[in-house]
């Protein structure tokens, strides 16, 4: 059992201790269960959620929210039927392992006084009282043990999904994935920034639970993305992509990382965080797919200005375009997945297509391109368009071809200097003669001023 118990926790899955419980011998697992009389079994396809035919019309199970009188009512029935039941049978063992449960949720109900909390808040998270669980198998993210679902009452955070017995809710000590990224606003950008274990003081970065490599059954696992060392109830061996080994060096590969770190990156994973022109603006050149959705990223955002002042093409305006078209030209871990496998890529080119066939076609959009005043062939040009150059001081357009002939030097900016060099030119002229004739005015008048006689 000990060793089925190994193979099926995630407290125990690949730690020093996991046992290989796949490739084991059958015939000696079934053996070694049936030299128990009633206990519980340590078969590893066992369901919570299965009931033998024989016991099957009895109605044993209950609901979640049970009241403590109809779970003590159902202790006393299900006592009843395992002395009823032969050894070693299937329906004993169920029936045991089905007593077990009820016990620890009338141990549950006695600790609220027999009323079970619809809601609790705490460390962050809002939980919720789970009414209706799915058939998975699911764990506790504070003891990492099973969550029954058929007699336990069991909580989730409505903000992160964490998971949790009723019994658990108030010892737990991690803060909620939803709050520490909202306060964060950012990925951790150094790749695994590891510390060491004398610096946590050879203690869990979560539950202070002490550490040590000597003690197989809580042996120390390092986070990939914090760079911290955990318990193994707080770290399950989860693997996922680490943001700051794909934006350093497109490094897909997945890593173990601790629960709060796997809770916090799968909240996170569609949100804007990464800004890649700031933390690695080489990437573009290493990755040919991602320079690529930068520059439609900067189309998109030319294209958002005739959009939004056109009233039929605010159709165009999809949740993808108001996600990629923005002006902060952050990327999220889902986009940078999306171009990893080339999905972004495709969307990206018919979404940009088909705005562009809007704005050259529409009477009010095209009405707001520019021409090129070099060579005056009355092509209208936008600043999306691959063959035009935007000047950066007075947004004139011009082909590339034409700009590069003029020594890449702007018409307008010329002309705009040159009337600025007149204007203080004509300025100081009018100045020198405006000092001059007030002087003149001035002499004049009091050559001229009338003295009485005395």
């Amino acid at each position: 059992m000990a060793a089925a118990l190994a193979n099926d926790s995630p407290k125990y899955r690949n730690s020093l201790i996991c046992c290989s419980p796949r490739s084991v011998d059958v015939a000696s697992t079934s053996s070694a269960s049936s030299s128990t009389s009633g206990c519980v079994s340590a078969d590893d396809n066992y369901d919570s959620n299965f009931v033998p035919k024989s016991i099957s019309n009895k109605k044993l199970k209950i609901h979640s929210s049970a009241t403590r009188e109809e779970v003590e009512k159902a202790i006393v029935q299900c006592k009843e039927l395992v002395l009823n039941t032969p050894q070693c049978s299937d329906e004993r063992k169920w029936l045991v392992r089905y007593l077990v449960e009820l016990r620890l949720r009338l141990e549950d109900l006695k600790d609220n006084d027999g009323h079970v909390r619809a809601r609790v808040a705490i460390k962050g998270h809002h939980f919720e009282q789970q009414v209706s669980p799915n058939n998975r198998k699911q764990y506790c993210d504070h003891c990492s043990g099973v969550i029954w679902s058929i007699v336990q009452s069991s909580y989730i955070c409505t903000d992160c999904g964490y998971l949790c017995h009723y019994k658990c809710v108030d010892h737990i000590c991690r803060m909620c994935a939803h709050v520490v990224m909202t306060d964060r606003g950012q990925f951790e950008m150094s790749i695994c920034p590891e510390r060491g274990l004398a610096t946590q003081d050879y203690k869990c970065a979560e539950c202070q639970t002490a550490l040590t490599f000597k003690d197989s059954w809580n042996e120390p696992r390092l986070c990939d993305y914090t760079g911290l060392y955990f318990c193994s109830t707080c770290h399950w061996n989860d693997m996922i992509a680490v943001p700051a080994r794909v934006v350093h060096n497109w490094d897909w590969e997945k890593r173990y990382i601790s629960r709060l770190a796997y809770q916090m990156l799968t909240l996170s994973w569609s949100r804007p965080y990464i800004d890649v022109e700031r933390i690695n603006p080489r990437l573009f050149t290493f990755i040919a797919e991602l320079e690529w959705v930068h520059k439609m990223r900067r189309d998109l955002e030319w294209m958002r200005r005739y959009l939004c002042a056109c009233p039929e093409g605010t159709h165009l305006l999809s949740p993808l375009f108001i996600q990629l078209g923005d002006v902060n030209n952050k990327y999220s871990m889902a986009h940078l997945e999306a171009i990893n496998d080339g999905s972004l890529e495709s969307k990206l080119t018919e979404l940009t297509e088909l705005c562009r066939v809007h704005i050259t076609g529409c009477a009010l959009c095209s009405g707001k391109g520019y021409l090129c005043e070099v060579c005056g062939n009355n092509e209208i040009l936008y600043p999306f368009d691959s063959g035009a150059i935007l000047c950066d001081k007075c947004n004139s357009m011009y082909h590339r071809g034409c700009w590069l002939r003029k020594g890449q030097k702007c018409l307008k900016c010329i002309r705009i200097e040159e009337r600025k060099k007149s204007i203080v030119c004509n300025d100081d002229d009018d100045q020198t003669d405006a000092i001059s004739n007030l002087e003149y005015d001035i002499d004049k008048f009091v050559d001229n001023v009338y003295v009485p006689d005395i």
